[in-house]
């Protein structure tokens, strides 16, 4: 690598440290949003009181009901009474500002957040009593072991007016938050355009040689400049035989020319986080055996997509991707028998759908396991990412499970891995996945990937242009 990429490279992770520290590029807070999402769940409470702590693994239901995004928090909404909404909190504290940044404190929580009332957090073992007479029944999550010890000294007291049941209403925040907003439609849409944007930077500038990292790094400063302060997850950037690892995070492998590489990422907008991966050839031209298998998951991406509507089931969609690759699979030699189910897992081993929003992988669930799965409503956004992962540690899996399995299995198993010997050693390190992510419409759908290549000719055309990082 010459000096001058180095330098650019340089200079990229250097602001890409200087916008992760400046940059707060969330849009503008709208109390009103999180007020409507607070009295849609209140509706569903009948006379009873919620109490939401922002606990590492309840934080983005928190966060969705409250858009209060400090730690230490707790949060009670109380329908039909004049305090409807109550905040706990850590209060403003000079000594904390130093070490940790500024705090809204209680003053902020009503003006900014638009709590009816506010008080530090240490008071809220004692103020607790209070809100809980008159209750019918309280609504917290099943997880909060401190909370619910703390409960268990009241409830159903016979000496007081106090709730005798208390239920989860993690289901109901749930269902809320598997249909988007306008807003945070928005919000998904401009962190895909920003992932999207990123890739092609990173086709562009890519060339044998590099460093995984480095296009780690290209992506990330593009995020960043472009608004996004940080990924949503870890970026995955697997290269030649980390093509077939699904969640390679380590990213440090040097790139030779030959190599596939596939980039699963996204940019995070105002905590909402896009879900994007392509698979690209590092010398910008896709070997025939790389073909073959390209065009198989690009062909169950695209038919997957295509029936995209409300009203169609989940697990109808994963279905139309598995169809497609399994056939694929057969014509390569990559399996024996199109109806078995377990030598397809051999080489796609997941569900090619999952929901995305405040986390990478959404809150919502799949539905019944009747061949059809949750119905698809508009508002809801999900993955669409078949792929094949032609790796020698997969053959190792089918190994293993042979010595446990039944005489007869066992059988069926060696005789699997001496037919599919040949292809897996020509398709050997040949991992491709294509995944976009897809807004359900009132009429059918819309990619909100779609500036990323995928096609083959796309792809191969953008490499041959210029990027102002190399």
């Amino acid at each position: 690598m010459n000096a001058t990429r180095r330098s650019a490279l340089v200079f990229a992770w250097i602001l890409t440290l200087v916008y992760g520290l400046l940059a707060q590029a969330s849009p503008d807070f709208d109390p009103e949003v999180f007020a409507h999402r607070r009295a849609a769940l209140m509706q569903r409470m009948g006379n009873g009181i919620a109490i939401i702590t922002q606990r590492v693994w309840e934080g983005k239901d928190f966060y969705y009901l409250t858009g209060f995004d400090e730690p230490d928090a707790i949060c009670l909404l109380i329908p039909e009474e004049k305090s409807r909404f109550v905040l706990f909190i850590s209060p403003a504290d000079p000594s904390r500002t130093l070490w940790s940044g500024k705090r809204h404190g209680v003053k902020g929580a009503k003006e900014v957040f638009g709590a009816d009332e506010a008080f530090p957090l240490d008071q809220f073992e004692k103020l607790l009593p209070r809100y809980l007479r008159g209750r019918d029944r309280i609504f917290c999550s099943a997880r909060d072991r401190e909370l619910l010890e703390l409960l268990q000294r009241w409830v159903g007291s016979a000496t007081a007016d106090f709730p005798m049941t208390i239920s989860d209403p993690t289901v109901h925040i749930h269902a809320m938050r598997l249909i988007k907003d306008e807003r945070e439609i928005g919000l998904l849409s401009s962190a895909a355009s920003i992932t999207c944007e990123a890739l092609q930077e990173v086709m562009k500038a890519a060339e044998p040689g590099m460093y995984e990292y480095e296009l780690e790094a290209i992506l990330e400063y593009i995020f960043h400049r472009r608004g996004s302060p940080h990924p949503g997850f870890p970026s995955i950037v697997g290269s030649g035989p980390n093509t077939t690892i699904l969640h390679y995070e380590s990213n440090r492998r040097q790139t030779r020319d030959g190599d596939l590489v596939l980039m699963d990422v996204g940019a995070e907008v105002g905590r909402y986080t896009a879900d994007v991966t392509r698979t690209f050839p590092v010398n910008g031209k896709f070997s025939r055996k790389q073909r073959e298998v390209y065009e198989i998951v690009l062909k169950a991406n695209q038919e997957a997509i295509s029936i995209v509507k409300p009203g169609v089931g989940l697990y109808e969609i994963h279905a139309r991707a598995l169809e497609v690759v399994r056939d694929g699979l057969f014509r390569l030699g990559l399996i024996t028998d199109r109806e078995s189910a377990w030598q397809t897992g051999v080489w796609l081993m997941y569900n090619t759908n999952h929901w995305i929003g405040l986390d990478v992988h959404d809150v919502g669930g799949r539905g019944p396991r009747d061949g059809k799965g949750m119905e698809l409503q508009p508002g809801m956004v999900l993955t669409v990412e078949p792929g094949i992962y032609v790796g020698e540690h997969s053959l190792q899996i089918v190994q293993a499970r042979m010595q446990r399995a039944d005489p007869k299995r066992r059988e069926e198993m060696a005789a699997f891995l001496a037919a599919v010997q040949p292809a897996v050693e020509k398709y050997r390190d040949i991992g491709v996945r294509i995944e976009d992510d897809v807004l359900v419409t009132e009429s059918g759908y819309e990619v909100l990937s779609q500036e990323a290549p995928k096609e083959i000719r796309d792809i191969e055309a953008l490499m041959k242009q210029s990027s102002y990082l190399r």
